[in-house]
């Protein structure tokens, strides 16, 4: 079933014009029928009858004098300066052929041909309210000897109220002007909002935004404020959790180092080669767990082509798996290179991890763009496809058990994706193991604030 709100726009802006222009166009409609039905379509009515009632006197005079030789040339004339109207004898014996009529012009058309009807009663008549010089062009068909044809040229003002549609003019410019205004002032309003909003969308995507000028009404500038400093406040929070975590890296290596010393001066052994792996292991996670902590931070957004940058990517591992690209050419957004590089490499490399191909294809969807990887591997049951993404999982049961890795990797990519606006899917693969797909809006143009 329809509900109102399925009708009604969604926009900001377009609700604000809707809320404006509403009332305002319901207002004119009302004013215009009301005036029209009480005052003008009245007034029409009265000058209509006034102007068929001398018609029609007049058309009485030229009967009753007909047996007598017809009104004299002077008798005419007289009739013409005192009703305020041309009046002439035509020796035609049948009317002109009825053309049509504008349609803006059908009411008062009719009024007068139904007070015309009534005043001359079954006398024949022909009417056209579009003469040349504003007249009303109005001929009877008497079928008199000294008068077969009566023509009557009346101006237009006598006959018709021009007042209403004077009216209707002024009403509608004035209306136009104000819903100008409206509209003027309303798009101010909803920029300052618009900026609001796409400098958040753009702080999200960890870009830096400077600092904030609010602008607007108050409430927005208000917004903008509580905006501005929820953003300090987040900020101040990752700075101290930076500043922790990086004290835990370097007290966490200061031992790892005593170690690998300790062991550099023992002598040769299967023992001593396995701790050596385990320590370089250990301070792989470690790189692995702060590089997910601390994210990408500092890096500025540039304008890059995805195609090439994938295409880099997947040459770097070249020579794990036999990787084949399909990239569309020309395909440029604005991105954080190191940390899209970085995630798009954590892909690729799960993808030879797991398979003797990859497939690596990137699309242009209009609105953002693709890079699906693909590989033959065993693939990800798809009820546990979320959980590839959760930090520290690894589903040893689908996957190589002896990768290395804490089970950062997907985090971390799927962290940069979502950064930059975007996302990472999973799915089944063509190819039978397991399909990444790493999404990012398309966006040329830095955001204003």
């Amino acid at each position: 079933m329809l509900r109102f709100r399925d009708i009604t726009p969604r926009g900001f802006y377009a609700r604000s014009l809707l809320i404006v222009l509403l009332p305002l166009v319901v207002l004119l409609i009302t004013m215009t029928w009301f005036f029209f039905d009480t005052h003008i379509a009245q007034v029409s009515r009265k000058l209509s009858q006034s102007v068929s009632g001398e018609v029609a006197e007049v058309t009485r005079r030229f009967v009753v004098a007909d047996p007598q030789g017809g009104l004299s040339e002077e008798q005419i004339s007289a009739m013409s300066e005192t009703l305020r109207l041309s009046v002439s004898v035509l020796q035609e014996t049948s009317l002109p052929e009825t053309h049509s009529v504008p349609f803006w012009r059908n009411s008062r058309t009719d009024l007068l041909a139904h007070e015309l009807g009534v005043s001359l009663e079954n006398t024949p008549y022909w009417l056209d309210t579009d003469a040349e010089d504003s007249q009303v062009d109005v001929r009877v068909l008497t079928g008199l000897e000294h008068a077969p044809q009566i023509r009557f040229l009346i101006d237009r003002k006598r006959t018709f109220s021009t007042t209403g549609h004077n009216f209707i003019v002024w009403v509608f410019l004035f209306s136009l002007l104000l819903i100008a205004i409206a509209i003027g002032f309303l798009r101010n309003q909803v920029k300052s909002v618009l900026r609001l909003a796409e400098a958040a969308d753009a702080w999200g995507r960890g870009e830096d935004i400077g600092e904030l000028r609010p602008s607007g009404a108050t409430e927005v500038r208000q917004a903008a404020r509580a905006i501005s400093q929820m953003r300090e406040r987040i900020i101040a929070h990752v700075n101290q959790r930076t500043a922790m975590l990086a004290g835990v890296s370097h007290d966490l290596r200061t031992p790892l180092t005593r170690l690998k010393l300790q062991l550099a001066l023992l002598p040769p052994s299967e023992d001593k080669t396995a701790a050596q792996q385990d320590l370089n292991d250990m301070s792989e996670m470690l790189d692995e767990y702060l590089a997910f902590a601390k994210g990408e931070e500092g890096e500025h957004y540039q304008l890059k082509d995805i195609s090439a940058l994938a295409h880099e990517v997947a040459m770097g591992e070249a020579d794990r798996a036999a990787i084949s690209v399909q990239a569309e050419t020309g395909i440029e957004t604005r991105i954080r290179p190191l940390a899209v590089k970085r995630a798009l490499a954590n892909l690729v490399s799960n993808a030879a991890d797991h398979g003797n191909t990859v497939k690596v294809t990137v699309e242009d969807r209009e609105t953002s763009v693709v890079i699906s990887v693909e590989d033959d591997g065993p693939g990800i049951d798809e009820s546990r496809m979320d959980d590839a993404f959760q930090p520290f999982v690894r589903l040893d049961e689908a996957r190589n058990q002896n990768t290395s890795g804490i089970g950062l990797g997907l985090a971390l990519a799927r962290d940069v994706a979502r950064s930059h606006g975007g996302d990472i899917m999973l799915s089944r693969s063509d190819l039978g193991g397991l399909r990444a797909e790493f999404h990012l809006p398309l966006q040329t143009s830095a955001p204003k604030n």
